[in-house]
């Protein structure tokens, strides 16, 4: 069970800050998580084999494709352009 100190603890850690009222609910809310989290620990897993996901992921992403471009149509909408180059603000950072 969390108590209330744990509470106060972990807000602070986090840089939170909460009155009394929300220590307390809290507490009791992460006490109910903890003792849901137990009642999964007793399940037997013996024949489960671990896994990050659910089902199977694969990669999705096509194969690259060299393909031919147009600067000049790439650039039409830059707000502002220097050769075939966007131009931006000089970001000096000491």
């Amino acid at each position: 069970m969390i108590c209330t100190d744990d509470v106060r603890h972990l807000a602070k850690l986090s840089r939170l800050r909460f009155d009394e009222t929300e220590v307390k609910q809290y507490a009791h809310d992460l006490g109910v998580i903890f003792e849901y989290a137990e009642l999964l620990n007793k399940l037997n897993t013996d024949n489960v084999e671990p896994s990050a996901h659910a089902i199977p992921i694969k990669n999705i992403f096509r194969d690259d494709v060299v393909r031919p471009f147009n600067a000049d149509a790439l650039l039409e909408n830059a707000p502002d352009k220097e050769g075939h180059a966007f131009k931006v603000p000089k970001i000096l950072v000491d």
